[in-house]
């Protein structure tokens, strides 16, 4: 059974401060009824007991939430305590899952390739020598994902160390697959090498000079027909936009995760698109000017104080103070491309 708010000692007049600012909040970022009450239970339950003058544990809300999930929700609690210098984050929660996986992953190798890679990473992170921007751990994963069975093949014919690897063992590795995925191997491989390269683990890269001829065939538009199919299934003006982009302007995931609000400029009818090293710019066609428009409306009538500076939200980036961008999952949003009509309405992974 819940406690009872009789059952909890009395709230400080510190703690009552911070609960109407929460109220404050919840109010002006319109947050819907059942998570405010999830959060304002929590935030509750935390002062009563440990005060609201000294900072609070970010593990002591882990502990409350993960014994109680279905009463208790510590996501907003966290981010609104810590906007208020009210917190004392965990840094062991806060360690990226996918680092964590990767770490796991490279702890199984044997010792002189998990050392290569794990400076590798730290390249790619931005953390070595090779002056660029860092990637995230995410990203990084993505190309593990493509890596691991090639580590695997190059493990069972007795490799000790990525400095044996030759050119042609690059080819054989790009020959196992067709199309994308060969390209993709090859691109991952070239940055794995090239990385190492620059950090001085290896001498010479066997990927230089190695040119994969790529595929040029751009994705069809949805024919006309099709695409009024299509957005007919839409439930909202999210939903339609986004069908759009997809159907029309063959945006990939990955492109409309990332779209900054910024980046829409109706007045000049175009959309930036920001891609790694370039901007691909799109003029917009009368269909997409009047869903970007009703997207813009619906976006400011629900979040509109909302500070995330992405094109793309949903209920929970909009209050969320770390900014972070929609996932692939929501609203069926796809994560890859699609390379024909049927695709507009699928996800297409790679």
């Amino acid at each position: 059974m819940e406690q009872s708010r009789l059952d909890l000692p009395t709230l400080t007049d510190s703690a009552e401060r911070l609960l109407a600012d929460l109220d404050i909040v919840m109010k002006q970022e319109m947050w819907s009824k059942f998570v405010a009450t999830k959060t304002r239970r929590t935030l509750t339950v935390l002062v009563s007991w440990l005060g609201a003058d000294a900072p609070l544990l970010e593990s002591d809300i882990r502990e409350l939430v993960d014994n109680r999930p279905l009463q208790f929700s510590g996501r907003r609690v966290t981010q609104f305590l810590e906007k208020r210098e009210l917190l004392i984050p965990d840094p062991e929660f806060r360690r990226d899952s996918q680092q964590k996986r990767l770490e796991a992953e490279l702890a199984a190798l044997p010792a002189t390739i998990a050392q290569e890679l794990s400076c590798w990473i730290r390249a790619v992170r931005g953390e070595g020598k090779w002056e660029h921007s860092g990637r995230t751990y995410r990203s990084i994963a993505r190309y593990w994902h493509v890596l691991n069975p090639i580590l695997k093949g190059w493990l069972a014919d007795g490799i000790e160390s990525l400095r044996e690897i030759t050119q042609d063992d690059i080819k054989r590795a790009i020959a196992t697959r067709k199309g994308t995925p060969a390209r993709s191997i090859h691109i991952v491989l070239r940055n794995v090498f090239r990385a190492l390269r620059r950090e001085g683990v290896i001498f010479r890269d066997p990927t230089r000079g190695l040119v994969f001829a790529g595929i040029n065939k751009p994705p069809p538009s949805v024919p006309s027909d099709r695409l009024a199919s299509v957005l007919s299934h839409a439930r909202n003006d999210f939903q339609r936009f986004v069908m759009v982009l997809v159907c029309v302007h063959a945006l990939s995931g990955t492109d409309m995760r990332h779209l900054l609000l910024s980046d829409l400029d109706l007045s000049r009818e175009r959309l930036v698109v920001r891609r790694p090293g370039k901007r691909h710019i799109i003029y917009l066609d009368e269909l997409t000017y009047r869903c970007a428009s009703a997207w813009l409306r619906e976006r400011h009538r629900r979040w509109p104080v909302t500070t995330n500076p992405h094109l793309l939200i949903n209920r929970w980036t909009a209050v969320d103070t770390t900014h972070s961008p929609i996932g692939t999952t929501h609203q069926h949003l796809p994560a890859h491309r699609p390379h024909h009509a049927d695709a507009a309405t699928r996800q297409n992974p790679r």
